[in-house]
C-alpha cells in the first residue's frame, strides 16, 4: 500500500492495527507472567538473533517452526546495548536477562552476547501464532481497495 493510500485509509487501518496489536500484547503479557519489560528484552534479543537481513526470503511458517536458531548468524547484542536501545535501566535489563536465562529462553556466550534459544521458540509458539494472526489482520485491511 502506498503512503498516499495509507493516509487516505488511515482511520480504518489504524483502528485495525490498534485492535490487533492490543490482542497480541495481551498474549505477550500472559506468556511473560505480566511483565512486558521482560517481553521487550526478549523481543530485542530475538530481533538480533533472527534479523530481517538474514531471514530467508522463501522461509515458510512451517520452516520457521521446525527450524533451529542454531543455524542462524545472529547480530551481536549485550546487556548494555539492550538498555541503550530500549531505555530500560541497565540493572532492570540484567535482571530480565537472568530470568530469560533461567527459563532457558536465551543463552549468553563468552563475550556476553545474548541470543534466543530453540527452547524459547518452542515454548513461545503461542506468540508466533499470535504474531501470525496480527499480520493476517493487518494484511486484510491493507489489501482492501480505496
Amino acid at each position: 500500500m502506498s503512503e498516499a493510500k495509507l493516509r487516505r485509509r488511515f482511520g480504518k487501518v489504524h483502528a485495525q492495527h490498534v485492535a490487533a496489536l492490543t490482542r497480541h500484547l495481551i498474549a505477550c503479557r500472559r506468556v511473560c507472567d505480566g511483565d512486558l519489560d521482560l517481553f521487550l528484552v526478549l523481543t530485542i534479543i530475538g530481533e538480533r538473533t533472527f534479523t530481517a537481513r538474514n531471514a530467508p526470503e522463501n522461509m515458510t511458517h512451517e520452516d520457521f517452526i521446525e527450524g533451529s536458531v542454531a543455524s542462524l548468524q545472529p547480530a551481536a547484542i549485550n546487556l548494555q546495548s539492550i538498555a541503550d536501545y530500549s531505555g530500560i535501566p541497565r540493572e532492570t535489563v540484567r535482571r530480565k536477562i537472568q530470568i530469560l536465562r533461567d527459563k532457558g529462553w536465551i543463552t549468553k556466550d563468552e563475550r556476553n552476547f545474548v541470543t534466543v534459544t530453540d527452547q524459547a521458540k518452542a515454548n513461545l509458539n503461542e506468540l508466533t501464532e499470535s504474531s501470525l494472526k496480527y499480520l493476517i489482520e493487518i494484511d486484510s485491511v491493507l489489501g482492501q481497495s480505496v
